[in-house]
């Protein structure tokens, strides 16, 4: 499966929210999320909202939109 990467660093995960409890995922070649964590998520964790998603290697921020193939 090929996965989509940051536009600035090239990282391959993402996350839900810079702050509180998150979601930690990977987004798939079609722009579905493939999240990280098999445990069922709390009420609390921020969903994915996808034209507001954030690096989880560096501080970009942005939409899935922009998100380039995986190197």
């Amino acid at each position: 499966m090929d996965m989509l990467a940051c536009p600035q660093c090239g990282s391959e995960w993402f996350v839900s929210t810079r702050t509180g409890e998150r979601i930690v995922f990977k987004m798939d070649e079609n722009r579905r999320p493939v999240i990280a964590e098999p445990e069922p998520l709390s009420d609390a964790a921020v969903p994915i909202n996808q034209e507001h998603i954030y690096c989880g290697a560096c501080s970009w921020q942005g939409a899935s939109s922009e998100l380039v193939e995986s190197r």
